[in-house]
């Protein structure tokens, strides 16, 4: 009660100038960070507002500029196309190939008119990779591709072309861009405007990407065209050889050509941050797309972005230095308190903090104190009924899960270790060996030596069990005199052998008994997962079914459940040597 009133009063007679609460308003008012931190960060905003103003221009640029020339290149092609169709050597000829008297010298003679005319325009423009006349059932008349096989008529075309429309009516195909060129088409008509047929022109995308790669300017790192469905066409630097379809995540159309959409950010067909806007071109179902690499785009704004983090970060060091000078006295016990108190957290109660002043801190040190000697006396108390429970869970764990007579593990302990185990087998794909063990005569040891020899029988059984086995193998008692040996990742062959094993050291066993040595024998059966059971029942049935097996034919050896392939069993009754018996139960 004394201490209590000694901190009460010591706290009201802390000085108006040593308080906490006057030096955090000296501090304050030097903190001019705030200010600085405003300025800046409209400084950054306004400046990044112009920053993306430009590369809006930019792209913008790219994308109407680009778009324009790709249409006037694309109208140029088909004026090109309008005046092939309607020259005197494919408007003459044309008619007599179809025609249905004419000799096959006519004929031919015709169609290399035709061929020679389309040969040499691919060789004067340089930009056609093939003409080719296609009649109005959609079939290849005549091409000046080395290959006629290669030109591909699109169903779309087709369905034109096959309901050709009546005299005077233009068809208009639209041009198709098939895997690395390009197809554009003419209706070829008569002088009366008869429809004849089609002629088709081919034209390598190169050419689409060398006039892309022209307007790849400044900070434009690539232009390409797309379909309105996300498909690039044909950019202004190698597409992947992979097929890859660019979402462009712009929601324009071809029905509205001076539409454009604002910059957009994101991850662009080569998986790079971009910044992109998009254009669609007229008449057509493409889309006109321009990219800045995003790292390029905004470097300016990361400069801008530094320059007002090292201004900011001046300002806060010399008010930090102010801040220092002024704010120390305060700075050092609430320093020293949270550093004890985080020790504390962690679990140290081992904190005797000296109470120096008439301060707040002071106030809270003698409290701090206080209340860490409280926790400690109780953690003291905690901690020693908390070790007695944790050894006695450890003994009561132990006697659960162990048989109390030989040490070994109970019935049901070993049960479930096995169906585990069986558990990890089937995971793992590998085999698992289980040995059921019976003591032969044993019920004669305890009538003939009393039950306290039978006891001893078994510890010293059970010994020589453990030391029989595996690290990784597990031994218990099924019950009576009966045991249950799991061998994980061994065969049946290898339960075999360890189940030899375990016969030969028990029966080479000297247990002291009326004044002389007793030594006892033990049958054994074996069975394997996955060849005898996938489970723990059929299993352990398996090998109690070899262990029976085993009692029927002499006792004192091994039976194997199924059959070791290249083994051949011995017949000897020798207890140093192998007494294998292979018995089938299916």
């Amino acid at each position: 009660m004394e201490i209590k009133e000694e901190i009460h009063t010591g706290f009201l007679r802390v000085s108006k100038f040593q308080s906490i609460k006057a030096k955090i308003l000296v501090f304050a008012l030097m903190a001019t960070i705030v200010p600085a931190l405003v300025l800046g960060g409209m400084s950054y905003l306004q400046n990044s507002k112009l920053l993306r103003e430009k590369i809006s221009n930019e792209l913008r640029n790219a994308t109407m500029q680009t778009a324009k020339e790709l249409d006037l290149w694309l109208k140029e092609r088909l004026y090109d196309l309008r005046v092939f169709s309607s020259s005197y050597v494919i408007s003459e000829n044309f008619p007599r190939t179809s025609g249905r008297q004419r000799s096959n010298i006519e004929t031919m003679v015709t169609l290399d008119h035709i061929k020679g005319y389309l040969n040499a325009v691919s060789e004067k423009f340089g930009i056609y990779e093939a003409l080719t006349l296609v009649n109005l059932k959609g079939e290849v008349v005549v091409t000046s591709a080395a290959d006629p096989s290669n030109i591909k008529i699109p169903d779309l075309w087709l369905e034109r072309i096959s309901s050709t429309p009546p005299i005077g009516t233009k068809v208009h195909f639209i041009p198709y861009v098939g895997e690395g060129s390009m197809l554009i088409a003419e209706e070829i008509s008569t002088s009366s405007g008869s429809p004849l047929g089609v002629l088709v022109a081919k034209i390598n995308l190169e050419v689409v990407g060398s006039i892309l790669k022209l307007r790849c300017e400044g900070e434009i790192s690539e232009i390409y065209l797309t379909t309105a469905g996300g498909k690039v066409l044909v950019s202004s630097k190698p597409l992947p050889k992979t097929g890859h379809a660019s979402a462009h995540y712009f929601g324009v159309s071809s029905a509205s050509p001076d539409q454009s959409e604002e910059p957009a950010d994101y991850i662009g067909f080569r998986d790079e941050a971009v910044i992109g806007m998009a254009m669609p071109i007229a008449g057509v179902d493409w889309v006109m797309v321009a990219e800045m690499e995003k790292k390029n785009a905004y470097a300016e704004i990361l400069v801008l972005r530094r320059l007002t983090i090292a201004l900011v970060g001046g300002l806060i060091f010399c008010i930090g230095i102010c801040a220092y000078i002024f704010g120390h006295s305060v700075v050092s016990p609430v320093r020293r308190l949270s550093k004890e108190a985080a020790s504390v957290a962690a679990g140290n109660l081992d904190v005797d903090i000296p109470v120096t002043g008439l301060s707040e801190v002071s106030y809270l040190t003698q409290v701090f104190n206080h209340m860490v000697a409280s926790l400690k006396q109780g953690r003291e108390e905690i901690s020693a009924a908390n070790n007695s429970l944790l050894e006695t869970n450890k003994v009561l764990h132990r006697l659960s899960i162990t048989d109390s007579l030989t040490g070994l593990y109970n019935r049901n302990h070993i049960m479930e270790l096995l169906d585990r185990e069986i558990a990890r087998a089937a995971r793992y794909n590998q085999p698992l060996a289980v040995l059921m063990l019976d003591i032969d005569y044993f019920k004669k040891v305890n009538d003939t030596y009393g039950h306290q020899t039978g006891d001893i029988v078994m510890g010293r059984l059970a010994k020589s069990l453990q030391e029989s086995v595996r690290e990784c193998d597990y031994a218990g008692r099924y019950g009576g005199e009966e045991f249950l040996i799991i061998l994980p990742s061994s065969n049946i062959l290898g339960g075999a052998v360890i189940a030899e094993r375990i016969r030969h050291n028990i029966g080479s066993l000297q247990i002291p008994a009326g004044g002389q040595n007793l030594s006892v024998t033990v049958s054994i059966g074996v069975a394997c997962y996955p060849d005898h059971g996938d489970d723990v029942e059929s299993i352990v049935r398996k090998a109690d079914d070899a262990l029976y097996a085993t009692k029927a034919n002499g006792r004192n050896c091994v039976s194997v459940s199924g059959r070791i392939e290249s083994h051949h069993p011995s017949e000897g009754s020798d207890s140093r040597g192998p007494n294998l018996k292979v018995i089938s139960r299916s």
